[in-house]
């Protein structure tokens, strides 16, 4: 009697657990998700890892400056019927409602779930006050600082659209979410060693930015993070950089995929690890 007991109560208990797998998939389930600079680099190893993933996105807009030179993008677009390129350049601000609305186009009533702020630049490794520039601070600034927080602004009725879409669901990929591509070098408790003078004020400006959207898009149901991506062998970070652009791009989005409320307004590194301010 045990016995028969036993293997009636197996298929019963498959099928829970298959439910609450199911259930969990769909937590991690997102419709949309924006990149900036996707044309290489971080940005470029987002798209190619979103696209394999094991629940990628149903819609992936990639940014560049320039489409028509961005061959792997195309390449990838041409085998990817999800993947949507769209021309930005950061620093035409007069271009975001454009892109706004062809962004628009492409999610339909869904907004959009997740916007990742990639695009950046810096201006070598400036140690010296003397070595410092109006020009190099300005430029870097306006990209790294001003262009996230400009086409957030722009982008946040969609971000609001997701999220009341998808009020149902906890805070994160799936509902809505922006996510900062930081440094630690902007954390000002970690700087012991200086330097870095435009690219560290730029991304500690970026990180203040961050926490004020977070007050102030954290009751419209959008979760705001920030990520140091580690030193990384791109050409920013130089072949010199001690992590590859795989892995430090397969365990953000491993962190991305599992963010819960309580991450809402944080700032950690590639692997989850949470960073000073």
């Amino acid at each position: 009697m045990g016995t028969v007991v036993v293997v009636r109560s197996v298929p019963m208990l498959l099928l829970i657990l298959m439910f609450s797998l199911q259930l969990c998939k769909a937590e991690t389930n997102m419709s949309s998700i924006l990149i900036t600079g996707s044309s290489r680099g971080i940005g470029l190893e987002f798209v190619k890892q979103l696209l394999g993933h094991a629940n990628p996105p149903a819609i992936l807009i990639a940014t560049c400056r320039n489409p028509d030179k961005a061959t792997e993008l195309q390449a990838l677009a041409k085998n990817n019927a999800n993947l949507h390129i769209l021309k930005l350049d950061v620093l035409d601000f007069d271009s975001y409602d454009s892109v706004v609305n062809k962004t628009r186009d492409i999610v339909g009533n869904k907004g959009l779930n997740v916007l990742i702020n990639n695009a950046g630049i810096h201006r070598g490794m400036k140690n010296s006050l003397s070595l410092v520039t109006a020009k190099d601070l300005t430029d870097v600034y306006l990209t790294n600082t001003a262009a996230p927080i400009l086409l957030i602004k722009a982008m946040r009725p969609l971000l609001k659209q997701a999220a009341d879409v998808n009020n149902s669901a906890p805070m994160g990929l799936s509902r809505a979410a922006i996510i900062n591509i930081s440094s630690q070098l902007g954390s000002l408790t970690n700087n012991n060693n200086g330097g870095w003078y435009e690219y560290r004020e730029s991304k500690a400006a970026l990180n203040m930015a961050a926490r004020s959207l977070s007050v102030e898009l954290g009751p419209e149901g959008i979760l705001v993070l920030s990520v140091h991506p580690g030193w990384v062998q791109t050409d920013m970070g130089t072949s010199a950089a001690d992590l590859k652009v795989h892995d430090s791009v397969q365990n953000m989005l491993n962190v991305f995929y599992n963010l819960k409320p309580e991450n809402h307004g944080t700032f950690v590194q590639w692997d989850g690890k949470p960073l000073p301010w």
